[in-house]
Formats: C-alpha cells, structure tokens, sequence
C-alpha cells in the first residue's frame, strides 16, 4: 500500500514538474491535434473511435488546465473560486463523456443533440476562464502567449458547435452552394470549419448563412474575433513596454548603485 502511495506521489510530482509550467502549451497542442484529427481519419473505420480519442484527450487536458492557475489577489477567495470552478467543470465533463458514450453505443438523434449541447457548454465554460486568465496576466511568457491563441481557437470551436446545434434545429440555416448539404456525420468538421472561417473574417463564400439566427450569429463571431485580436495585440504591446521599462529602471538602479 505504502508502495503504491509513494509510486502515485512521485507520478503526481512529476506531472506538477514538467507538465504544470507547460499546461497552456500543451493544451494548445491539444486544440490543433483536434481540429487536425478529424479531417484525417475521417467518419469511417476506426475514425470515430480515434476522434472520440482525442476529445476525450483535450477534456482532461482542458480540465487541468482550467483547475490550476496563479493566485494573484486574496488568497481564501481565490482558493473557493478554484475549487467552484473545478466541481463545475467536472460535472460539465462527466455530463459530456456520459453522453459521448451512450452516442456511441446507441446513436439517436435525441442523444446527438444533447451531447452537442454538453459539449457547447463545457467548451463555452473552459472559453470564458481560459479568457479570464489571459486578461489576468502581467508579463508575456511563452505560457500567457499559448492561453492567448488557445482562447482565440476555442471561440472557433465554440461558435463551431453552435452552429452544429444550429443546423440540427434548422436544416436550411446555411447554404452549401452548387455542393449538396453534407450528410450529417459530416457536418461537424464542415461547420468547424465555416467558424473557423468566419471567426478569421476570411470569408470563402462557400458556405452561407441563410437563416436570419445564422446570420446573426455569423456577424457575432466576426466581430468577437476582430475585437479579441485588437483587445489582445493591444494588451501584449501594452505589457511588453511595462516589462522593458521596467527592466531599463532595474538596469539605471544597478549603475547608478556602481
């Protein structure tokens, strides 16, 4: 018993080690391992198993990302809102991953649209306090600069999967032009992509929102987008001059101290 507590202590230290001081990175890394999966293993075969793979991959990720951040302010209500925060998110989690299951043990349409809704709320959730850590940061870091791009690619996959609950409730919210309407074990990758899209203001054409919801939703994702990258760029100018004045007054103190 004592071995296997010293065994889980050590697996626990190394993790908090090498994998704490990295967690946004590697929770990027998750985010584009999940967009970049999908398109490649495709909706046949083992690809659904190894997509649910790699979702069941960026919810844990996301999961201890979210639970572990830096405790700037009153320490005691910091600590409470952590452990909310933590009790919140796993429930959104288990509510997701029970879901995922049971999609694919029996798929129903009834199980598809409220696993598309679970996951829209949990990604939603890990969303708004990714973001609420990257405006909480002071100093530009390779970690602050991964949580930044994280956040910009979940709101990618968030309106991603609005849409999807979208185009579930209204099967005619969004052209296709001369292409057919994918089947619908299709429609994810697709409508990612079209967030995607939208969420950058690239803007192909190839698929458009028709109804007036789509419409508006579309124009909301612009918009967000543009006004996090300004917000965002804004902000990192903005710490990166604090940071070197402040380096230069460090820097006159030593050699007026000489």
């Amino acid at each position: 018993m004592r071995r296997e507590h010293s065994i889980a202590d050590r697996l626990r230290g190394t993790v908090r080690k090498y994998y704490l001081p990295r967690r946004h990175t590697a929770f990027l890394v998750s985010i584009i391992s999940l967009l970049g999966v999908r398109p490649l293993v495709g909706d046949t075969g083992a690809g659904p198993a190894i997509y649910s793979t790699v979702i069941m991959l960026v919810l844990m990720v996301a999961l201890y990302t979210i639970q572990v951040d830096e405790l700037l302010g009153d320490r005691d209500v910091l600590l409470k809102q952590r452990k909310k925060r933590g009790v919140l998110g796993w429930v959104l989690a288990i509510i997701a991953i029970t879901l995922r299951i049971a999609i694919i043990i029996e798929p129903t349409h009834l199980l598809e649209t409220a696993g598309a809704i679970s996951w829209l709320v949990f990604f939603g959730f890990v969303t708004l306090t990714e973001l609420r850590g990257v405006l909480k940061q002071k100093t530009i870091t390779r970690e602050s600069i991964s949580m930044s791009v994280s956040v910009y690619l979940l709101l990618g996959l968030t309106w991603g999967l609005f849409y999807i609950l979208l185009y579930d409730f209204q099967p005619h919210a969004f052209s296709f032009g001369s292409a057919p309407a994918p089947p619908v074990q299709e429609i994810i990758p697709v409508l990612t992509y079209f967030s995607l899209t939208t969420l950058a203001t690239v803007g192909y054409g190839d698929i458009t929102p028709v109804t007036l919801q789509a419409r508006y939703a579309a124009v909301s994702e612009g918009i967000a987008g543009q006004f996090y990258l300004a917000i965002l760029v804004a902000r990192l100018v903005g710490m990166q001059m604090s940071q070197s004045a402040s380096s230069d007054a460090e820097t006159g103190t030593k050699d007026s101290d000489t």
